[in-house]
Formats: structure tokens, C-alpha cells, sequence
């Protein structure tokens, strides 16, 4: 591939905790063909710089959160273009200009590469995804990477080319690492989504920026060929399980309510929005109670999932979610 010169930095939300993990990270960016023009480590307040390092980064501070953080990377960035990521990715020296391609190209403004990792498990975990609604292989949708339902799962297509560049565009991915405008990012006003940072852990993150975007009419490419390890140092989830299962709850309830109920235009649509979710939720109930059974879960576990969605009806009732900002079309 012949290299192109880009404006682009790199962005990197961490708690610099995730140690040989992160230097693989590091060791990535060393071999990127361009390299960046800077790199933005943003760590939480009262946390310690890593000890691994590039020797030219630059670093800043933030309340600690998966949206401030990497907001803060996006506000600090000066270059047209960045490749934000977690800290415990790894990728090969084209990786950025495979994803800066269809950019070039005019095909849109964000690019990802595809995470089969991401997707369900063959065979019986399929299965029950599946059946409850969480993730389903495509059958509609072949031009698509990921196509969100009204359930609030997905859907997906696990059959891209990996050996040819082909362009996939998705309404959803990971989070862990996508490439994109810089001014494009910051006019998707994650900001405003501030109920995603509110209770320790931020789910739903990722499916809340790529969806957004896609309806204020910015498209995401997914990359069939571009191709990157994430390494999973699950720094925010060792000890503690409670406000992910928490956050899982609530958050899932609001952004069902705000991108999906809501963008429905009639009484019909929006009815049938509310059967799918119901519909999810009820096979997750039967699911978490099988778990507990199995002790998988526990029954505090259970519980405080169980108020996550609660709180989360409850929250779609105040003053401060129905203040949110509309979802404006660009």
C-alpha cells in the first residue's frame, strides 16, 4: 500500500492499569505508517501516569468516565482527523490508512474495522442470543456490518470479505477503537448524552455515538480488511460488577426510550418499538433468574440489575432527560 501522508493524532482513554497490554498498544502506534502527529493519553484525576510510555505523548486529566474521557482526547485534539482508542488494542502499521481510505474517498466521515470478538459465540450462544432478541445473524441487511433493532440488540453480519477492501456501513460497534473527523465526532455532541457516564460504568457508550451519528445522517464504514487485536484488560470491571449491571440497566431503558421509541413518527411504529423491548427484557429476566439458580449471578447482583431498569423508567420521567438536547440532523 502505498503511504499517504494524514493529519491525524491518536487518542488513548486509560487508567494506566492495563500495563503489557497497553505497551502492545504502544508498540502499535511505533510502527504506523504515517505516524501520528501527536498522541493524547487522557487518564482520570488522581490516577498515575503509566509507567509504559511513548516518550512524546501528551497527557491529561479528566473526571473519570468511558465518555468524559475520551471527550476530553477529542476536545484537547488539533489534527483533522484521530484514531481513538482503549488502551489494550493492537493493530498493524496500515491499519489507519486502511481506515482513512473511504474518508478520502468521500464514503464518510467515521471508519471502523470489524471485531469478530464483538459478536456472539457459535453455536448455543447464538442460539439464545438469538432468541431473545440481543444479537442475530443478519438476514436483511448483507451490505451492513451491524444494524440496530428496536429491541435494542443487533443484528450482524459475521460473513464480510476479509480478503478484498470492502466497504460495510454499520449503525453500531465497539468502542474500542474507530477512526474518524475530528470536527464530525465533536458535532455528534456525546456531551449531551450525560446520563451515560452517571453511575460508574458507561454502557451502551459505543451503540449511543454510532447510532446518534446515524441519525443525524453522518454514515460509519466498517473496513471488511482492516483488522485489529483487542485485548481485553477490563481495568473497570475486576471487582466490582455492580455498576456495570447497574449502568446495563438503566442505560439500556433511556437509550431505548430516546433513540428508538422517540424516532418513531406514529402510534403504530411506536407500539411496536415498545413489544420488541418488553420482549427482551422479559427473556433477560428468565435468563438472570436461571443464572442466580446456577449461581452465576448473584442474588444481589440480580437485584441491582433489577433496579437499574426501574431507575431507569423512573429517570425517563424527570425534568433532566426531558431537557435533553433534540437529535438534530446535520
Amino acid at each position: 500500500m502505498l503511504m499517504i501522508d494524514i493529519d491525524y493524532s491518536v487518542i488513548i482513554r486509560t487508567t494506566g492499569k492495563a500495563h503489557e497490554k497497553y505497551q502492545g498498544l504502544l508498540d502499535s502506534i511505533k510502527r504506523l505508517k504515517p505516524l501520528p502527529k501527536e498522541v493524547i493519553v487522557v487518564l482520570p484525576e488522581g490516577f498515575d501516569v503509566p509507567n509504559e510510555n511513548l516518550g512524546y505523548e501528551t497527557f491529561y486529566f479528566s473526571p473519570k468516565g468511558m465518555v468524559i474521557q475520551r471527550l476530553t482526547g477529542i476536545r484537547k485534539c488539533k489534527s483533522k482527523y484521530a484514531l481513538i482508542c482503549d488502551d489494550d488494542v493492537m493493530f498493524d502499521e496500515n491499519f489507519v490508512q486502511k481506515l482513512y481510505r473511504p474518508i478520502e474517498k468521500g464514503l464518510c466521515k467515521i471508519s471502523i474495522a470489524p471485531l469478530y470478538s464483538f459478536l456472539p459465540r457459535r453455536g448455543f450462544n447464538t442460539i439464545l442470543c438469538t432468541l431473545m432478541a440481543n444479537a442475530v445473524p443478519t438476514l436483511f441487511h448483507q451490505r451492513r456490518y451491524i444494524t440496530v433493532l428496536r429491541s435494542t440488540g443487533y443484528s450482524y453480519n459475521r460473513h464480510l470479505d476479509r480478503k478484498n477492501t470492502k466497504y460495510y456501513v454499520t449503525q453500531s460497534a465497539p468502542w474500542t477503537c474507530f477512526f474518524g473527523e475530528v470536527q464530525t465526532i465533536r458535532d455528534i455532541k456525546l456531551e449531551d448524552e450525560k446520563w451515560l457516564d452517571m453511575h460508574g460504568y458507561s454502557a451502551m457508550d459505543d451503540q449511543t455515538m454510532f447510532y446518534k451519528a446515524w441519525l443525524q445522517g453522518e454514515k460509519t464504514v466498517t473496513v471488511s480488511d482492516a483488522y485489529y487485536i483487542h485485548l481485553d484488560a477490563k481495568t473497570s470491571r475486576k471487582n466490582n460488577r455492580n455498576p456495570v449491571f447497574y449502568s446495563c440497566g438503566f442505560n439500556r431503558v433511556v437509550f431505548w426510550h430516546r433513540f428508538i421509541y422517540n424516532q418513531e413518527k406514529n402510534r403504530i411504529k411506536k407500539g411496536w418499538a415498545f413489544v420488541c423491548f418488553k420482549y427482551y427484557l422479559l427473556w433477560l429476566l428468565l435468563f438472570d433468574v436461571f443464572d442466580v439458580l446456577r449461581k452465576r449471578l448473584s442474588l444481589e447482583e440480580f437485584k441491582v440489575k433489577r433496579s437499574g431498569y426501574r431507575e431507569g423508567w423512573k429517570y425517563l420521567e424527570t425534568l433532566e432527560y426531558k431537557n435533553l438536547p433534540a437529535i438534530l440532523k446535520h
